[in-house]
């Protein structure tokens, strides 16, 4: 619920990203892959280091899909 701790007694606190409409949907069904309830749970995740991210060799990183 909004206004209450979600984790280790912390509020959760308003950041603002902005991304490719593409990007946006990729952070939605990695977050639906792994069993988040959102991407803003994903983001967390990765801020808390709980998730670790690094480069996908099967995807060329100089080219948008």
């Amino acid at each position: 619920m909004r206004g209450e701790p979600v984790d280790q007694d912390e509020l959760k606190q308003r950041l603002n990203l902005t991304v490719t409409p593409t990007g946006a949907r990729g952070l939605e069904e990695i977050a639906q892959e792994l069993g988040l309830k959102s991407k803003s749970e994903l983001v967390d995740q990765i801020g808390r280091r709980r998730l670790i991210v690094s480069p996908n060799p099967a995807v060329d990183q100089d080219t948008e899909e």
